[in-house]
């Protein structure tokens, strides 16, 4: 009986330091637990990603031009904790004719929903729209990654693409 009552009055204490030790440490590890970040600028890879979607992906003539005219325009710039999203204006091939595109800017919150060495996953706004969407960064470099570009949004082609990105500072 009395030994019972020692380990209680003794062993209580301790679980609570040990637990509350573990628990001060733990968002150190966290900290610590992803060597990737997304701070700075990236810009789309034209070639790139041009080069990945002929080889891989089953497009007609007329898709391949429009992404053509398309890819490499875009920047996404991360800070801290706000993303900046430009894409300029430009002119696409629709029906064999060049046409206008209108481009657009948004600066939108977002936040890193998972990191590892392969991948971060981030959160923020969908562009023209309200709710949140997550965006897959796969890093084959530091400074080089690539999104896929299928959709399963209703009435968005699934076309299986990739589009890279760079970082340029």
């Amino acid at each position: 009986m009395w030994i019972r009552r020692f380990a209680i009055n003794h062993t209580l204490p301790l679980m609570k330091y040990l637990l509350a030790l573990v628990l001060s440490i733990l968002p150190l590890c966290q900290a610590h637990a992803c060597d990737r970040d997304l701070t700075g600028v990236w810009k789309s890879d034209n070639s790139k990603s041009m080069a990945y979607i002929r080889e891989n992906a089953h497009i007609q003539a007329k898709t391949d031009a429009f992404l053509d005219a398309l890819l490499g325009k875009m920047t996404l710039t991360f800070t801290g904790s706000e993303l900046h999203v430009v894409m300029p204006d430009t002119r696409v091939p629709v029906s064999g004719k060049l046409r206008p595109f209108a481009g657009f800017e948004e600066k939108k919150p977002y936040k890193v929903l998972f990191c590892s060495a392969a991948m971060i996953v981030w959160s923020a706004a969908r562009s023209f729209g309200k709710e949140d969407e997550a965006t897959t960064f796969n890093f084959e470099t530091p400074d080089l990654v690539w999104i896929y570009g299928g959709s399963s949004v209703p009435g968005t082609p699934d076309i299986h693409t990739r589009e890279y990105f760079r970082r340029v500072r």
